[in-house]
């Protein structure tokens, strides 16, 4: 028998078919899955493509024994909804579950209990105790939460910016850095772009690109933001590792800031040396796609 798992995401949706053994037999990656970014037209093609390819591999899809699909939004019943009825659609009579996406990511990234740490658009601790019970820390969205996210450095980066202007805080190289990649030249283009209503959050998100040479020209207004974002992703695991009560354990990191800005993520592990010494950041032993099929196999395989 086998068994799939889908990562559904908003611009992609990683499919991933396993045997009964965990051993990967195929993957492939189809168009957009998340209803709070698509269309229910292209919610219900990428279902369509991602079953029709389960079959290709296999045959006949009495031939997959489940499926669990991982997808940002799942709570929302219109979007779950949407989902289960493009399945049925599509010509899945099988065994399924939709999941949260940080669910099916923690079970790719770590085996058994353990946490991981994601810090992209959004940050989020997830994690699994001594017992297998989950929990969370974190993950609220960006107008509440999202400490330490690729969102909350976009944000500080132009609140460095408009300080500076003010002369509440020093002068930066990220107001050329700004400036430059967004077209401004004057503070109140700036505000315009920021509160236009087709600004949003990733838009914010993307500027934290600018951090790395920022922080190689040795900015203190990069420095700032870059320790802040440390100290609050370090807030998260040390929050998770307590709920854990594991006297040993590992933190999968992962996403964008934790993988692209080194200096982040070295601010990160030296003070979880400092406060969760049995605490070890590794990388993900999987991705989210065979995380999902990995539960697919344990939720329905016969025992």
């Amino acid at each position: 028998m086998l068994y799939c798992g889908w990562d559904g995401g908003g611009t992609k949706t990683e499919v991933c078919l396993t045997d009964e053994t965990g051993r990967k037999l195929a993957s492939a990656v189809f168009g957009p899955l998340n209803p709070n970014g698509a269309s229910p037209e292209q919610v219900s093609e990428t279902v369509k493509q991602c079953v029709l390819y389960m079959k290709e591999q296999t045959g006949t899809l009495a031939d997959i024994g489940g499926l669990v699909i991982g997808m940002a939004g799942i709570s929302n019943r219109t979007a779950s909804a949407l989902v289960e009825n493009a399945l049925a659609s599509a010509g899945w009579t099988g065994s399924f579950r939709l999941a949260g996406d940080q669910e099916i990511a923690l079970a790719g990234a770590v085996d058994g209990p353990g946490m991981l740490l994601i810090a992209g658009t959004g940050s989020v601790c997830s994690g699994r105790d001594a017992s297998g019970h989950p929990f969370r820390v974190g993950g609220y969205g960006y107008l509440i939460d999202d400490a330490g996210s690729g969102w909350a450095i976009g944000r500080d980066i132009l609140a460095a910016v408009v300080r500076s202007e003010d002369g509440r805080g020093p002068a930066t190289v990220l107001t050329e850095m700004v400036f430059e990649k967004q077209g401004f030249k004057a503070i109140g283009d700036l505000i315009t772009w920021l509160y236009a209503p087709e600004t949003g959050k990733r838009n914010v998100a993307a500027l934290a690109s600018l951090l790395p040479a920022a922080l190689d020209r040795q900015d203190p207004a990069a420095d700032a933001v870059a320790r802040r974002a440390a100290e609050d992703l370090a807030e998260l695991a040390e929050t998770g590792w307590k709920k854990s009560r594991l006297e040993e354990g590992v933190l999968a990191v992962t996403g964008s800031i934790l993988l692209k800005i080194p200096v982040i993520r070295g601010m990160l592990e030296e003070r979880l040396a400092r406060t969760c010494p049995l605490l070890h950041v590794a990388e993900p032993r999987g991705t989210p796609a065979e995380g999902a099929a990995k539960l697919a196999r344990e939720m329905f395989a016969k025992k």
